[in-house]
């Protein structure tokens, strides 16, 4: 056929349109991963955050507190912060969530390859299922959000113990943990106790109540979906998507997720900690579609909070900063620096984008210098 043919020249020009076309397309598909506008897929696995965990700015800046194991490690029971002063005196109030510590001591031991620091991280969760009681409870003032913190940190440790190099060294500790897990869990849906807890409408008392508090509904979500994860338990992990479901639609059209009606910057980053765990974790491909709108809206509000130096504005916050809460121990809650470092280190790696992890060296390096100081 003649070079010049009319019919070869339209299908030259539809050729041409269709690859030009492709190329655009795979331009902007490389735009978004290399500027973190979408998650990454392949990030998401036990394997993956067990590298998040663990990795080098973790080792500097989130391990910090976990540096030095106490000196005679072995002889103390394993009870932290006022669990310690309740053992020497049972007048005092205690609350499961303090022993979530272990999984920081867990993750600090990976990262460093010390097996001490990861056998005292397990004698702390130790501690605490010791004073479970029967019916998977714990026998103390608001137990079921305390519950939820210790639920979810034993559960990540058993996930990234498993997916460890170590597993083999603490696998009957784990094995002998689990049982008390699933059956804490079990407890938090229990019909009676789910009602007392979640049902959101404007009959229940809000002053005790979850409704409050958009960073509750990914931490229950978290520890209950690790845990579904663990024991294969459908029903812990629909109760884990409604929760995440109801945290999408509490979230503000601006991306602040709510605390006592209002904006809260450490407990936003505390809230989206848990949802890129469950996301990374215990989230189906259906369900991460539905929460990473939540999440990019959520870490873009942010990031308005912080300034080019790393310091955090905590005007306006609900909670902590200078309209601080009292906390359990009965000191103002001040703005939390490690848990935004750590939260913008975690984005920076679901999304594969560097501009969020220079943010989380920023606050972690300013928090770093408050303390010295």
């Amino acid at each position: 056929m003649n070079s010049n043919h009319p019919t070869l020249n339209v299908c030259r020009r539809i050729r041409f349109g269709f690859v030009a076309g492709l190329m655009l397309l795979l331009e902007i598909i490389a735009v978004f991963s290399v500027h973190g506008a979408a998650t990454n897929e392949s990030n998401i696995s036990m394997a993956a955050n067990l590298k998040f965990e663990t990795s080098p700015l973790g080792r500097e800046f989130a391990h910090a507190d976990q540096k030095t194991l106490p000196r005679d490690w072995q002889k103390l029971s394993g009870a932290i912060a006022l669990n310690a002063r309740w053992e020497t005196n049972d007048s005092l109030p205690w609350f499961i969530e303090y022993q979530k510590e272990g999984r920081d001591w867990i993750t600090a031991g990976l990262t460093t390859a010390n097996k001490d620091k990861i056998g005292y991280g397990l004698k702390i969760l130790e501690w605490g299922w010791a004073r479970m009681e029967k019916d998977g409870s714990f026998k103390h003032p608001d137990n079921y959000h305390s519950a939820s913190f210790f639920i979810e940190a034993t559960a990540h440790s058993i996930l990234l113990l498993e997916t460890s190099p170590w597993h083999a060294d603490f696998a009957s500790q784990l094995e002998t943990m689990k049982p008390k897990l699933h059956a804490a869990a079990l407890w938090m849906i229990r019909p009676d106790i789910d009602a007392l807890n979640w049902p959101d409408d404007n009959n229940y008392p809000r002053i005790f109540g979850d409704r409050r508090y958009a960073h509750r509904r990914f931490l229950d979500a978290a520890a209950l979906g690790e845990t579904a994860v663990i024991f294969n338990d459908q029903p812990l992990m629909e109760k884990s998507v409604w929760l995440i479901r109801n945290g999408i639609a509490f979230q503000f059209s601006d991306g602040v997720n709510p605390e006592r009606g209002g904006h809260d910057t450490s407990y936003q980053a505390l809230g989206l900690n848990y949802a890129c765990r469950y996301y990374q974790i215990a989230a189906s491909e259906s369900t991460r579609s539905e929460l990473k709108p939540t999440l990019e809206k959520g870490f873009n509000w942010l990031t308005t909070r912080i300034q080019a130096d790393g310091r955090i504005d905590g005007t306006g916050n609900t909670r902590t900063g200078p309209a601080a809460e009292l906390g359990r121990n009965g000191k103002p809650k001040q703005l939390d620096y490690r848990t935004t470092g750590i939260v913008f280190a975690y984005w920076a790696q679901l999304t594969c984008d560097a501009a969020w992890e220079t943010k989380a060296r920023k606050v972690f390096e300013l928090d770093a210098g408050k303390q010295k100081n």
